[in-house]
Parts: structure tokens; C-alpha cells; sequence
């Protein structure tokens, strides 16, 4: 059994939801105050919850922040490569892809910035099975790219690269997107659906 496959999607039940509660408030404590400076105490007051509560939905802070980074690097995978076999052409399927990816990036804002900057607090095996969802996803985009130039609709010389520079947009737009500015973020992913669209097939 893979490591993905030891950590599958939480199951939307009463207990999945409270989970996805908790998850989305740590992830908002560990952005504000950095991972290390949180402890589970302070989460359970944030939470309002007795800390032996949270020690039942969690065993222990990096549980949890595994949790925090599954969001980005689990679910979100698990939602968004079904696209990729779905109906349509290959321009099609892309830009559903990435309107999901950009919409997902809008609506999971702290858990994005956790994946991207407390990786390095996770123990070795739990990085690698935070690693075999990344790896799942570009690569399955890269193949997806190259079926696409063997079916005509891309030109892209190198595949492999192509889906990183791909990722790298979309990735990157948690850097900088804030609510309220010029751009809502359904605009966003309709502009950078677009964009890589274009990328694919200049």
C-alpha cells in the first residue's frame, strides 16, 4: 500500500466536519503565528474545546498539521485529476482543471500558506506521503500534456516542463491574491484558465 493510499480523503460525516473545523482554524493560527509558536492548547481554546477533545479528533500537533497540508496536497488532488479523464476535448479538461485549482487556492487561503512554508516541520515519512501526492499530480498533469500533443490540440515540446511551469502560476497565486482586490477570484480562474491554455497550444 502507497502512502497516499494509507491517508485517504476524510469522509464527510458529523466527526469529518468538526475535523475540517479544527483544521481550518489551526491552519489560520499557524499562518499568523508561525507552526511552532502554536501549541495544541491554544488550539483547543481557539476552538473552544476542552484539549483532551482534540486529542481525540488528533494524537498530536504534527498530526494535525498534516492534516493542515493534506488539505492542499490530498484533496485537492483527489478532487482535481478525475478532470483530467473527463468529457471534452484537452483544451477543455485543462482549463476545468485549472479554474478548480485557482478556486480551490481562494477558498483554502491559510492551508495553502502552511503547505508552502511548514513542510520542514514534518517527520521524514510523512513528508514523503505529503511527497507522493505532489509527485501524483505533476506528473499526471505532464501526461495529460502529452496526450494532448499526440491528439494535435497542444504544442508543447516538452511535456515535463510544461506542467511545472503550469503549476508554478497556479501555485503561485497564493503568494499574492488577497479578497477585495482588483480581481474576484472566479475572474481569476476564467483569466488563468485562459492563460494556460494559451501556454499549451502558442
Amino acid at each position: 500500500m502507497t502512502a497516499a493510499e494509507q491517508h485517504p480523503a476524510a469522509p464527510r460525516t458529523r466527526s469529518g466536519a468538526r475535523r475540517a473545523e479544527i483544521v481550518a482554524l489551526a491552519s489560520r493560527m499557524f499562518r499568523e503565528r508561525g507552526y511552532h509558536a502554536v501549541g495544541m492548547r491554544a488550539i483547543a481554546e481557539a476552538a473552544d474545546m476542552q484539549a483532551a477533545s482534540l486529542y481525540h479528533h488528533f494524537r498530536n500537533k504534527e498530526e494535525l498539521l498534516l492534516e493542515a497540508i493534506f488539505v492542499v496536497d490530498r484533496d485537492l488532488v483527489v478532487d482535481q485529476l478525475p478532470i483530467l479523464d473527463g468529457a471534452g476535448d484537452h483544451r477543455e479538461r485543462l482549463a476545468r482543471l485549472v479554474r478548480g485549482h485557482v478556486l480551490h487556492v481562494g477558498a483554502n487561503r491559510d492551508a495553502w500558506w502552511v503547505a508552502g512554508r511548514e513542510l520542514r516541520a514534518l517527520s521524514p515519512e510523512k513528508l514523503d506521503a505529503v511527497q507522493v501526492y505532489r509527485r501524483r499530480y505533476q506528473h499526471a498533469i505532464a501526461d495529460f500534456l502529452a496526450a494532448g500533443v499526440a491528439a494535435g490540440e497542444f504544442a508543447c515540446p516538452d511535456p515535463r516542463l510544461t506542467a511545472l511551469a503550469v503549476l508554478d502560476m497556479l501555485n503561485g497565486l497564493n503568494g499574492w491574491f488577497t479578497p477585495g482586490g482588483r480581481l474576484g477570484i472566479s475572474e481569476l480562474a476564467d483569466r488563468y484558465a485562459e492563460l494556460a491554455v494559451r501556454l499549451v497550444t502558442a
